[in-house]
């Protein structure tokens, strides 16, 4: 599921303006490699999936290029990464539970409810407001809704 077109633009724009407030380029590597993420966030890509669909717009983009420019989108904010099995995925930063499906590892979204699920984990913590990443694991079964094992 890509993500609506509205909101990547306005993630380039906040991108853009991000940029040029630290005094860093705008290129059009940069803003193509942010407008794939953006447009595939709610898939939760892989750094290799991000990297191929990079290469269909501009074929002699580097590995580095791509690595490189998505550290800098989660440093800006802008994205975050996770690991599922040993694999980089980057996502969305609102706040939300990703359900990962152990039996193909696509990974899902609850936004219902997730603030306050979030607020809660705070409260458990002891206050720390640092608090901003839950991963479920889960077995999907055939349809990719929650199932429990075998």
């Amino acid at each position: 599921m890509a993500a609506a077109s509205g909101n990547v633009e306005e993630r380039l724009v906040r991108l853009i303006t991000e940029l040029r407030r630290q005094g860093l380029r705008v290129t059009a590597q940069r803003l193509t490699i942010a407008r794939i993420v953006f447009e595939n966030i709610k898939d939760h890509p892989s750094f290799m999936e991000i990297l191929e669909k990079v290469r269909q717009v501009m074929p002699s983009v580097s590995p580095s290029t791509v690595y490189n420019n998505l550290q800098l989108l989660e440093k800006l904010g802008l994205i975050k990464s996770f690991d599922v099995a040993g694999e980089t995925r980057y996502d969305d930063t609102n706040p939300h539970i990703n359900v990962v499906c152990l039996d193909n590892g696509k990974v899902l979204d609850i936004d219902h409810n997730a603030t306050s699920i979030m607020d809660e984990l705070v409260k458990m913590l002891g206050g720390d407001k640092r608090v901003y990443e839950v991963v479920v694991y889960a077995y999907c079964g055939k349809r990719g809704e929650a199932s429990g094992p075998g």
